[in-house]
């Protein structure tokens, strides 16, 4: 319990820049002569009769900051430096833990929220040449105690984490829990000392445990484990990690994706990189460093007390294995640009989920990384991605379902679609008319979250349409792994519409005309006086002009009129009725005679289309086609 008022010390440190709570009270016991343990229960710490908890370290409550502050002779922004808090804003995971809860246990280790064990390096502990560091030491940095730390930038080392002299890790666990320092209660150890119990048998009742007393400040002797180059893939990888730990950075990086998304995408990258191991073995540069993540993920993987997949929920303990893991999921993240990043990664989570189907939906349930790490890792059937709720992006888009076009407009579709269709082995009539019901159906998925066949109704496709548009993509798509470059194309289409000041309510458009006919009279006069027509005019089926207008009026197929799915029945040969539709909705038509009825029905099409947008009468008067217009006609619409 906290004291309500501490007298302040006697005599305090100035902390060292990046210091942390446990190495300041080192170096303040040390300096004071006192035992660490009755320092911090002078200075309003929480403190149990055999360890100081160590989920202090991730920050202190107020009242505790404020004794701290006043016991040390400390600024209230000092004491907070000493603590994790301030890593919270950067580093996603340890943003998660509860900070009002206290006693969370090793809870704090798992999800790469913290290290169970302190990792250091001997020679920042050895201190720099002035008078303060040549007596206490250098400091323990508060860096040290995050999984992504396992590098020494300014010395170009690994950090250690186990003592030189009895080889065990500096955890600090007291039976379950964890303690800022081990063995609290003895006194007179340097800082920088190591404070595990001594090897031997364990200490007999009512007598204190005797520490292993070894210098941690001595430099090891240098090892050949990575070659100058492998270190220095090494090092450049903790430079960038360590600026996106800085709060000062908190901004959009180069690769545009929000910079708190960054370290849960590296971390399940990881996750997924030791799910499929050797799968990624190819992404690290040396057969060196991919011995180190086999060392950490085949034991874990062949674990027979744990049969099948169980995703490692904790980081490698070792800075080596660390190190050689990060490395390869940094690379296989690169810049995080989706359509690549699914080329490197997808096949590892296709092999996580050849091996176990759960374990791939463990990884990414609830997972805090960005969308686009999400889409990338997404199984799929023939477009539709299996784990629904990662889905699509965040809903922002202005549109509704009523404005989108059923067939994707053909300006739209050359303005877009182009390098996908160059990356595709052959681009066909059927292909694109697909391609173009698919980018309506992603346009409506964007903003209704639902499946393919499920959004086909809203846009007045059937869905056996949908479906076979499923079909006939899922061939063409998912072998190249050109999914991402659909996604990516609609996304441009998605904001163009997203950037419209005025957008067509193409659902009131289809209710409009659903019982919308052309006349045969109508018929004659679109047709009279074009050469080469005449006995169409004479005898043709107006059918086959109603079903393109209708078309060119709702910006759909003409497959999909009512004059073809309503009425066919009762058409001799409604195959003809298509056939001779597609005549006038081709997107080059050759034959001077149709190419000029085609423009007579997109002229007669703009005018049913303003009358259903402005809700008045839908029997439009045939336009004299001897005299100009001078009103820019649309294209047809197959």
């Amino acid at each position: 319990m906290i004291q309500p008022t501490l007298r302040p010390l006697a005599r305090s440190l100035d902390p060292l820049p990046g210091e942390s709570l446990t190495g300041f009270l080192l170096r303040l016991s040390y300096r004071m002569g006192s035992t660490p343990h009755r320092l911090a229960t002078l200075c309003g710490l929480t403190c149990r009769s055999d360890s100081i908890p160590q989920e202090q370290l991730r920050g202190l409550s107020p009242e505790a900051a404020e004794q701290l502050a006043r016991a040390a002779h400390l600024t209230m922004s000092e004491v907070q430096a000493l603590t994790l808090q301030d890593f919270t804003a950067t580093y996603t995971p340890l943003a998660k833990l509860r900070a009002t809860k206290t006693d969370i246990g090793p809870k704090s280790h798992i999800n790469w929220a913290t290290n169970p064990d302190s990792r250091y390096c001997p020679h920042c502990l050895r201190g720099n040449s002035s008078p303060v560091q040549q007596f206490f030491g250098g400091a323990w940095q508060l860096r040290w105690h995050l999984p992504v730390t396992f590098a020494c930038t300014q010395h170009l080392c690994l950090l250690e984490n186990t003592c030189p002299q009895c080889t065990q890790p500096l955890s600090g666990r007291v039976i379950t829990r964890y303690t800022l320092v081990q063995i609290p209660h003895v006194s007179g150890l340097h800082p920088s000392q190591c404070r595990n119990r001594a090897p031997g048998p364990p200490p007999k009742p009512r007598t204190r445990a005797m520490p292993c007393g070894a210098r941690l400040d001595i430099p090891r002797d240098a090892t050949a484990a990575l070659s100058p180059l492998d270190m220095q893939h090494i090092l450049d990888l903790q430079r960038n990690l360590n600026l996106r730990l800085d709060p000062t950075h908190l901004r959009r990086t180069a690769d545009e994706q929000p910079p708190h998304t960054y370290f849960p995408d590296l971390i399940t990258t990881a996750r997924l990189i030791t799910l499929s191991w050797p799968m990624g073995a190819s992404i690290l540069p040396s057969t060196a460093l991919a011995d180190l993540v086999d060392g950490y993920a085949t034991p874990y993987l062949h674990n027979p007390s744990q049969p099948g997949l169980q995703v490692r929920r904790s980081a490698p303990r070792g800075t080596a294995e660390t190190s050689a893991l990060l490395l390869a999921a940094a690379t296989a993240l690169g810049d995080r640009d989706l359509v690549p990043l699914r080329e490197r990664i997808e096949p590892l989570a296709r092999e996580v989920y050849r091996r176990s189907t759960s374990s791939g939906n463990k990884l990414f349930k609830n997972s805090d990384a960005s969308a686009t790490l999400l889409r990338a890792t997404a199984p799929r059937v023939y477009g539709f991605q299996k784990r629904s709720t990662l889905r699509v992006a965040p809903n922002f888009y202005r549109f509704r379902s009523a404005e989108i076009p059923p067939l994707l407009p053909r300006e739209w579709f050359d303005a877009h679609f182009q390098p996908l269709m160059h990356r595709l082995p052959k681009m066909t009539t059927l292909l694109e008319r697909h391609l173009r019901w698919a980018g309506s159906l992603r346009l409506a998925e964007l903003v209704c979250d639902q499946t393919w066949p499920a959004c086909a109704e809203t846009l007045g496709i059937p869905q056996n349409s949908a479906r076979r548009t499923m079909n006939v993509l899922g061939k063409q798509l998912t072998t190249p792994g050109l999914w991402p470059v659909f996604e990516d194309t609609v996304d441009l289409v998605a904001r163009q519409l997203h950037g419209q000041d005025r957008r067509v309510d193409y659902a009131h458009r289809r209710r409009s005309t659903a019982d919308w006919c052309l006349s045969l009279t109508d018929w004659k006069a679109l047709c009279e006086g074009i050469p080469g027509l005449e006995q169409r005019q004479a005898t043709g089926d107006p059918r086959v002009g109603e079903a393109v207008i209708w078309c060119m009026v709702n910006q759909a197929s003409y497959l999909h009129s009512p004059t073809v799915t309503h009425r066919r029945s009762a058409s001799h040969s409604p195959r003809r009725l298509t056939e001779e539709a597609a005549l006038f909705a081709t997107r080059t038509q050759r034959r001077p005679s149709y190419a000029t009825l085609s423009r007579r029905l997109a002229a007669y099409a703009a005018r049913l289309a303003r009358a259903c947008d402005e809700g008045t009468d839908l029997r439009i008067e045939v336009p004299n086609w001897t005299t100009p217009t001078g009103v820019r006609q649309p294209g047809p619409v197959r």
